[in-house]
């Protein structure tokens, strides 16, 4: 029996069409329904999440840009290296120390992770993974354990401690509130004052895809939660670089370390710029397509 497809993609724009089965759905897991993929002459991808058939015609809802094929980080760390105590970083070659208690762990979704104990785990560069005073961008999936207790910090910055005491930037849970934020201080002082973005709500036990984006030419901060942007905040401090190591499962405050995250990390990007919407918006693991026809 053959299927018919209700979305048209000529070969001549689209030269890679495929599906590779149920992956994705408008709230952010499999549903049931078979999802198309595809990348046009200019390297776009284009997700169609699969809906309802109608007899033997496939239907989709309407697509969703996930912007370029090509990853252009400047950092990854995957977090899946099972054994020792290192962290590759094979693209940008900043690799990260286990200290403290971290350790891996398998989990059923996503596989080898890093896994974070709440109060004395982390891991950590021995440097810099961006310049905080331009733009910048950090994605992580982040797995939460409980909602209780305080922050949990899952990827930081620090400054450099010979200069400050304070995080170019935070990409957490904020227990008081309940949700997803992104944040970074206001100066590399040991001043309270900080700016962040407060997004959806957290869901404990679930993995979810943040990313968060530091637009210096706006001067703003954006929090996007599962391919969707979810807040946004002007930025109201000084520009400032924070030269010190990025830090896995905690931050820097006033001189101190703390906020240990109580959860699961994996697949860490650092971007040297501000990435457009279409970018950040996209999963943080595009399946693989392959050419049909």
């Amino acid at each position: 029996m053959s299927v018919g497809l209700s979305v048209v993609l000529p070969k001549r724009g689209y030269p890679t069409v495929a599906s590779p089965g149920d992956v994705n759905s408008a709230t952010g897991g499999p549903d049931g329904k078979p999802d198309l993929y595809a990348t046009d002459i200019a390297g776009q991808l284009t997700e169609y999440p699969g809906a309802a058939p109608s007899g033997t015609t496939a239907a989709f809802d309407a697509p969703v840009s996930l912007g370029t094929v090509t990853d252009t980080a400047a950092h990854r760390w995957k977090l899946d290296d099972g054994t020792g105590t290192s962290a590759a970083d094979p693209t940008g070659n900043s690799p990260a120390t286990l200290t403290g208690g971290a350790s891996w762990t398998t989990d059923t979704d996503r596989g080898t992770a890093l896994n974070l104990n709440g109060s004395t785990a982390y891991a950590a560069t021995t440097g810099p993974g961006v310049d905080t005073s331009g733009g910048f961008t950090i994605s992580a999936c982040v797995k939460l354990n409980s909602l209780s207790g305080t922050n949990s910090t899952f990827v930081s910055q620090s400054d450099d401690p010979s200069v400050g005491a304070a995080n170019g930037f935070q990409l957490y849970y904020s227990s008081g509130s309940g949700v997803w934020a992104f944040g970074r201080h206001n100066d590399d002082t040991t001043s309270t004052a900080f700016t962040a973005a407060y997004g959806a709500k957290a869901v404990a036990g679930k993995w979810t895809h943040l990313v968060g984006v530091h637009d210096a030419d706006a001067d703003r901060l954006l929090l996007y939660v599962n391919g969707r942007l979810s807040a946004t905040k002007a930025y109201a401090g000084t520009t400032w670089n924070a030269a010190g190591p990025v830090q896995f499962g905690r931050r820097l405050f006033q001189g101190t370390y703390g906020e240990y995250a109580n959860g699961r990390l994996s697949d860490v990007r650092l971007y040297a710029t501000a990435l457009p919407p279409a970018d950040a918006a996209a999963p943080g693991g595009n399946p693989a397509l392959t050419q049909l026809g």
